[in-house]
């Protein structure tokens, strides 16, 4: 495992086990970011472990994008957990429980499968 990859792993799951936590609390802004940041970091760790150390969400993405495709962890999840971060920050009204619950349950399957590939993707 490279340096660093074990602490961006912790990361991810952290973020979705709080995701979880604040989705059962009703809280679904909550839940929507820390979900987020779970697939973000679990993106991270996965490139860290092939040598790539990026910062800016947009160039993760596009680095992620170009690893090889994972089914259970696609660069579409992270893309669109992106655009929905966007929306969210221009929009007053949040989201719903609905839309939260279904990024909690795609960081869920991001997560696991991401961080079980590693590298071996």
């Amino acid at each position: 495992m490279q340096p660093g990859t074990e602490k961006l792993r912790g990361k991810a799951e952290r973020a979705l086990a709080a995701a979880q936590a604040a989705l059962e609390a009703g809280a679904a802004d909550v839940a929507a970011g820390r979900a987020f940041y779970a697939i973000l970091n679990a993106a991270k760790a996965r490139l860290n472990e092939h040598g790539q150390r990026l910062r800016t969400h947009a160039r993760i993405a596009a680095a992620y994008a170009a690893l090889p495709a994972i089914a259970a962890a696609p660069a579409q999840a992270l893309a669109d957990a992106l655009a929905l971060r966007r929306e969210l920050a221009a929009d007053a009204d949040g989201l719903s429980y609905d839309d939260a619950a279904r990024l909690v349950s795609t960081a869920s399957e991001f997560v696991a499968a991401a961080l079980t590939h590693g590298a071996d993707a």
